[in-house]
């Protein structure tokens, strides 16, 4: 049986997706107001090249933007959107655990389980992530992908509960107890001082004349690399959307002969814990 039927049914995941796609759509006419460039990524991309829409066991959108529309969008979207979506980030949100943007659908939830206990705005989302240049020499980009990973780690460690999870075991109470320290010292780091560190790292090569562009959030580096331009047309749920000019190389860089489908049991999205929508 495919994974994600132990915690969907057919009708719930196609709940899901409306408000997926209801939260895309919004996204798109942002982006179009603002004068934002933007594409689809990961397994929105995948999904627009094999279906048109949807993987059939997705549970969430994925976007991307340069990082002068990511910020413009930070920044205005919440003034230019209705009070049913709300733009979250690391920006206007202290208790963001994600380095990156969600942007949410007010009156809905959809939240997993370590994050559970967390007092944030916790709607259905798209995930919205910032795309950098990054140098053309293999050396300097591994240590540009190696610094920022540490930060966002950091980041991460210090924001969220992942200490807090459900074991029923003695070693895995005891990996609780290491995970609750784990997460207690990157706190003498101001959540502020963590993300303007990610943001330095990232955006350290971006006036300079690179051939190369990543959405460094990944945490595979064989994944961060786009080859941006041309942006290109696709369909997506029956809308058009923008896909990287390169989009064949970084879906196969991503996941290799894409048009096989994966085991049964790596058919799953995000596992939600509460789910509202």
């Amino acid at each position: 049986m495919e994974k994600w039927r132990e915690y969907y049914t057919d009708d719930t995941i196609k709940k899901v997706q409306r408000v997926e796609l209801e939260l895309l759509i919004e996204f798109i006419r942002i982006c179009d107001v603002l004068g934002l460039e933007y594409v689809i990524y990961g397994g929105t991309l995948l999904g627009a090249i094999k279906y048109r829409g949807f993987i059939p066991w997705d549970d969430d959108v994925d976007v991307a933007l340069p990082r002068k529309s990511y910020n413009k969008f930070i920044k205005l979207a919440n003034k230019v959107t209705n009070k049913d979506f709300f733009v979250q980030s690391p920006y206007n949100c202290a208790n963001s655990p994600y380095p990156y943007t969600k942007f949410r659908k007010r009156g809905t939830r959809f939240v997993e389980y370590h994050n559970r206990n967390l007092k944030i705005e916790d709607g259905v989302y798209i995930d919205v992530y910032p795309i950098d240049r990054i140098p053309d020499n293999e050396k300097l980009r591994r240590k540009q992908y190696k610094k920022v990973q540490k930060w966002i780690n950091i980041y991460v460690c210090r924001q969220s509960r992942l200490y807090d999870k459900k074991e029923n075991s003695l070693w895995g109470k005891a990996k609780n107890v290491m995970r609750f320290f784990e997460c207690k010292i990157p706190k003498v780091f101001p959540q502020k001082y963590c993300i303007n560190k990610i943001d330095y790292y990232m955006t350290m090569y971006n006036n300079c004349e690179t051939k190369r562009y990543a959405a460094l959030n990944s945490p595979n580096y064989e994944n961060i690399y786009v080859r941006l331009y041309p942006l290109k047309k696709g369909l997506f749920e029956g809308n058009v959307v923008y896909l990287p000019g390169g989009y064949k190389n970084h879906l196969h860089r991503r996941y290799g002969d894409y048009n096989v489908l994966p085991k049964e049991e790596d058919r799953y999205g995000h596992i939600p814990y509460i789910l509202e929508c």
